[in-house]
């Protein structure tokens, strides 16, 4: 895959984004993030310590989806949809193991 590097400011929800991964690894901070325009798919890149950056694979319709979503905190769709960034986040941490 051939990613482009964008600005913070193009990637739908990037706060919120930032908001979940501090709430997971409060000590890893957003580099830089790129987008792949063929399959739809931002890689965000973390600085986990002075010399690991880790790659972060988020597709371009979970973040839409976050978005456009009508619904409160509290709906089981909302708390779905935040899951499923978290279980992304989690993933692309080495030794993490899913269950």
């Amino acid at each position: 895959m051939k990613f482009k590097e964008v600005e913070f400011s193009e990637v739908p929800i990037f706060d919120q984004f930032r908001s979940r991964l501090r709430a997971l690894r409060p000590t890893y901070i957003p580099v830089k993030v790129g987008r792949e325009f063929d399959v739809d798919l931002y890689r965000v890149y973390v600085q986990c310590s002075k010399t690991t950056r880790l790659p972060i694979d988020i597709p371009k319709n979970l973040l839409r989806d976050i978005e456009q979503n009508p619904h409160g905190n509290e709906c089981n769709y909302t708390k779905e949809l935040i899951s499923n960034l978290d279980a992304l986040i989690e993933a692309a941490i080495p030794g993490r193991v899913q269950l």
